[in-house]
């Protein structure tokens, strides 16, 4: 299994793959030039065990940047972006109760759709203050992604909530991207944001943390955090195993590393 940052690459779900069609589509270019250079297809990307290498992931994107002559992509990503592409958790936050309830959800589960991200949220003052950790340094990828979340948590929350009147304080981690400056004008005029700052920081009035979902159904929730939980078992397990091969790879006294001998070693069939 390839690296990124010494951690084992894991990709990203094929479905945020056809997310970038649907942005790039506006610019006229369909899936066979976006595509066809690695090998995909649609229903390849459709499929929820399909993912992408994320050295695979920022070629696209730099096709995609090249295609468009956009170089804020993420802002059009996350414009576009539905609650319903992030799959079982997806659903387990768009049936939650409350904001609140949903962040938690975020917390919990983000890495089972991008194991590099980490997410954290603070309530100590009167702003909620939200972190997000990207521990891939693959550009423009990372770029990408943190700007696709950022404006698409925006997207979400007026769709889940029914409210339009959300806006809050964002830092970005790296330069305003090229072209940027022409979008400012589009967010809520009451919008801070801010780039090349020391860390990614965002924050909003804690009175938002009690906005109920418009489609708030427990039990409904239950099902997708139960399957969510399952998934998670899953990864675990899934890490634990690669770190175990990784080791038998690493040590000088197995000559044999057919993958028949190698599954032998850890008691499993060679699939």
């Amino acid at each position: 299994m390839k690296t990124v940052s010494g951690r084992p690459d894991l990709g990203i779900p094929g479905v945020y793959g056809l997310l970038l069609l649907d942005v790039v589509s506006r610019w006229g270019y369909s899936a066979e030039s976006l595509f066809a250079p690695f090998g995909y297809s649609n229903e390849q990307l459709a499929d929820p065990e399909f993912r992408i290498p994320l050295h695979t992931a920022n070629e696209m994107i730099i096709l995609a940047r090249k295609m468009t002559g956009e170089h804020s992509l993420g802002y059009h990503l996350g414009n576009q972006m539905r609650i319903s592409i992030h799959g079982f958790i997806g659903y387990a936050i768009m049936t939650s109760n409350e904001i609140v309830d949903a962040l938690i959800l975020a917390n919990r589960f983000i890495q089972l759709r991008m194991p590099f991200l980490q997410f954290h949220f603070s309530t100590f003052t009167e702003q909620v203050s939200l972190q997000l950790q990207c521990d891939i340094d693959i550009e423009p990828l990372r770029t990408e992604i943190v700007m696709a979340l950022t404006f698409g948590v925006m997207t979400m929350a007026r769709a889940l909530t029914g409210v339009d009147d959300l806006h809050g304080d964002i830092n970005f981690d790296f330069p305003q991207p090229e072209g940027f400056e022409k979008y400012l004008s589009r967010l809520h005029p009451q919008h801070a944001i801010h780039f090349d700052q020391p860390h990614y920081l965002a924050s909003f009035d804690k009175k938002y943390l009690g906005l109920k979902m418009v489609n708030a159904d427990p039990i409904a929730s239950q099902i997708a955090i139960n399957q969510c939980e399952s998934e998670l078992s899953e990864l675990g397990e899934r890490r634990r195993i690669s770190m175990r091969v990784r080791d038998i790879l690493s040590y000088s006294g197995y000559r044999d590393l057919r993958n028949l001998h190698v599954a032998d070693l850890l008691h499993m069939s060679d699939r």
